[in-house]
């Protein structure tokens, strides 16, 4: 519904509006200068309810500085489809296929801020060349929200990557403890939480570049 609103908006705008566009000779080309750039965010959500439902505007909701709502929980329909997993080697025993398997991946990442310019430098020739300048600020942090997998495990099988076994009983029948009853079975977990600041400028340029008029860079 937003392009069939939006298209026909752009060709009444156009219908009003016009520009008078001017031809501009090589030496004139090479003495025009502009400046300008781009103030971007960006966030990545995997297999949380933020990600799954797409009337929430923000990862968490806020109260006095503090979260009130967390929009990063986990939320899969089926723990099976959200796994990652790939076989070393394509290695095989008696039992088939090897799998290394990560289990209920998730994770939600988000920087509010950070720019995209375009600068000058001195390149090794001594000449003033173009670059592209990645700025990243100290108040707008990188956030980490919940971000890893439950469980690492080996799985065997032509298919073992769907294998769902979970802890109930061990030891001939002696129930496991609540932490991990009814856990999908594995080794290992990771979560990562918190915020990553980053403050300072990357610059990205082409080094072979000699920065004369006739060059491209």
């Amino acid at each position: 519904m937003l392009k069939k609103i939006c298209f026909p908006l752009a060709l009444c705008v156009s219908t009003f509006s016009s520009a008078q566009l001017v031809s501009l000779n090589q030496d004139e080309l090479l003495n025009t200068v502009g400046q300008g750039g781009a103030d971007l965010s960006w966030t990545l959500s995997l297999n949380h309810k933020y990600a799954n439902d797409m009337s929430l505007k923000n990862i968490s909701e806020l109260s006095n500085g503090e979260v009130t709502t967390a929009n990063y929980q986990y939320e899969c329909s089926n723990d099976v489809l959200c796994r990652f997993a790939f076989s070393p080697n394509n290695h095989r025993d008696e039992n088939g296929q090897k799998w290394l398997v990560f289990k209920q991946i998730q994770g939600t990442i988000q920087i509010d801020k950070f720019s995209l310019e375009g600068t000058t430098i001195i390149n090794k020739d001594k000449n003033p060349q173009t670059a592209m300048l990645l700025k990243f600020y100290d108040q707008h942090p990188l956030k980490i929200r919940n971000l890893g997998f439950v469980s690492l495990a080996v799985e065997s099988g032509n298919e073992g990557y769907l294998n769902n076994t979970r802890y109930t009983t061990y030891n001939n029948g002696s129930q496991v403890p609540s932490f991990d009853q009814g856990q999908e079975q594995g080794f290992m977990g990771l979560n990562v939480h918190g915020n990553l600041h980053l403050s300072g400028d990357i610059k990205i340029f082409s080094y072979n570049c000699s920065g004369a008029a006739t060059s491209r860079c």
